[in-house]
């Protein structure tokens, strides 16, 4: 995939702003689901209108699906929580809807926004069933658990993001033993090596040994799992950060904010990990698959120098979850449904992917396509073995919910955690706070649909 920003791997269309628009225009849907059509609608010749971030979807790609699929026309408009919650009330939606599946099937399927794909995938001779990978399962819903029920969308291309990258050189400068890639280290042994890895002088520092930490849904949630907790309930309602999963997850991330062995909420990148590790100012990227692509077409010479490693745990489970899985969704209102889901075929699992997913930029939606997985290097051998094992690991967090966009929820979280760290408060009262604080954005939710 191409990075555009530290948040195109996220969703670009969850904010409090969808959150309140997509309630208006839901009003009491609760936690119905869209029947799935029937009869799936045929491509119409005319214009296709696809919602996604900039110039993500190149000409190249646009010229060759609009050659393969004479008389539609792709029109993009770049990702704009305002303009498609115009676009949705007037009634007027895009075609075809750029979005993290981990984060936003239970909402935009509960409420009838997003069309139900059941029918369209049982008869697409592309996404075939047996063929999708299990990370699709985010884009499931069935009324009550996400990765259950219909398809309501697919990952263009996706990475396994708890899992990281190390310059070996700087480990071993540090007189570090470098981890073995292929088997988790815990969060406690990767605090540790940060905290020899970061170099500071005066005050200022010039390396830091640790990717950046930021506490999120998926990032505390995902360090929980590997202890066998969660954060939200399982009718998805209510959130509890004061479990002793929640609390040592919640504790290690306090820690790494004081210690700054890396950038945090309380001390923000000036960018985001691939332009810090490339420059030599740190020492690991939290960044999944993909970014061997990105170093590939950007920065060759670290390749020789980089690492890729399994995600790491907090307890004694492995759990290594995607935070995005970034694919499209189609809405209801859609004008020319068959024809966006023509291109989410090609894109997703055709020729469209087929290029990209040669260039390494993510790993594919398809099982058979694992096969196009770029392996001609040492480099590429080594980050596909250590990936290729960690496909084992891939879990539906249930982290996502009907009543609030995870944007909400990240940036309630974002604003407790900086002020209750800066203020010095304990980890136990941080994680009272944020169970306050979140479930006060969930209790709001649930009421704007009247539960």
């Amino acid at each position: 995939m191409q990075h555009h920003s530290a948040l195109s791997r996220r969703s670009v269309l969850r904010s409090a702003g969808f959150l309140a628009g997509a309630v208006a225009l839901s009003g009491c849907a609760g936690n119905t689901t869209t029947a799935a059509s029937k009869t799936p609608a045929k491509a119409k010749s005319g214009t296709l209108t696809i919602m996604s971030v900039q110039g993500e979807i190149t000409a190249a790609e646009v010229a060759a699906f609009q050659k393969a699929h004479p008389g539609v026309t792709i029109k993009q408009i770049n990702s704009d929580p305002t303009r498609l919650n115009a676009m949705l009330a007037a009634g007027n939606p895009p075609d075809l809807v750029r979005d993290a599946g981990t984060d936003v099937t239970p909402y935009i399927a509960s409420r009838g926004i997003a069309l139900n794909l059941g029918q369209y995938f049982a008869q697409s001779s592309v996404l075939k069933e047996a063929d999708i990978l299990p990370i699709n399962n985010v884009w499931k819903w069935d009324g009550n658990a996400q990765g259950k029920g219909s398809r309501y969308g697919i990952a263009k291309d996706w990475s396994q993001d708890a899992m990281w990258w190390y310059n070996a050189d700087m480990w071993s400068a540090a007189g570090l033993k470098a981890p073995d890639p292929s088997q988790p280290i815990s969060y406690d042994e990767l605090f540790d090596a940060a905290r020899k890895l970061t170099k500071s002088s005066g005050g200022k520092t010039s390396v830091y040994g640790l990717f950046t930490t930021t506490a999120s849904m998926n990032r505390i949630a995902s360090m929980a799992a590997t202890s066998g907790g969660r954060i939200l309930s399982d009718d998805l309602a209510t959130a509890d950060f004061t479990s002793p999963e929640a609390i040592a997850a919640l504790t290690w991330l306090v820690d790494a904010a004081k210690a700054k062995v890396g950038y945090s909420l309380t001390n923000p990148s000036p960018d985001w990990d691939g332009p810090e590790y490339l420059a030599g100012k740190q020492a690991t990227a939290g960044m999944g698959f993909w970014f061997g692509g990105y170093m590939g077409s950007t920065a060759p010479t670290y390749l020789s120098k980089s690492v890729f490693a399994a995600a790491p745990v907090l307890g004694k489970k492995r759990v290594s979850p995607s935070f995005g899985a970034v694919g499209y969704w189609i809405p209801v209102k859609s004008k020319n449904p068959g024809a966006a889901f023509q291109f989410m075929e090609w894109y997703c699992g055709g020729d469209g992917a087929h290029k990209r997913i040669s260039a390494g930029n993510g790993l594919p939606s398809l099982k058979s396509m694992l096969a196009v997985v770029p392996q001609q290097t040492d480099f590429q051998k080594a980050a596909f073995k250590v990936q290729s094992a960690e496909l084992d690991y891939v879990d539906v967090l249930h982290n996502a919910t009907p009543y609030a966009q995870t944007t909400a929820l990240d940036t309630t979280i974002a604003k407790t955690f900086t002020s209750m760290v800066g203020s010095g408060a304990s980890v136990a009262k941080l994680a009272d706070q944020l169970t306050k604080d979140i479930n006060a954005v969930l209790a709001n939710g649930k009421k704007l649909v009247g539960k």
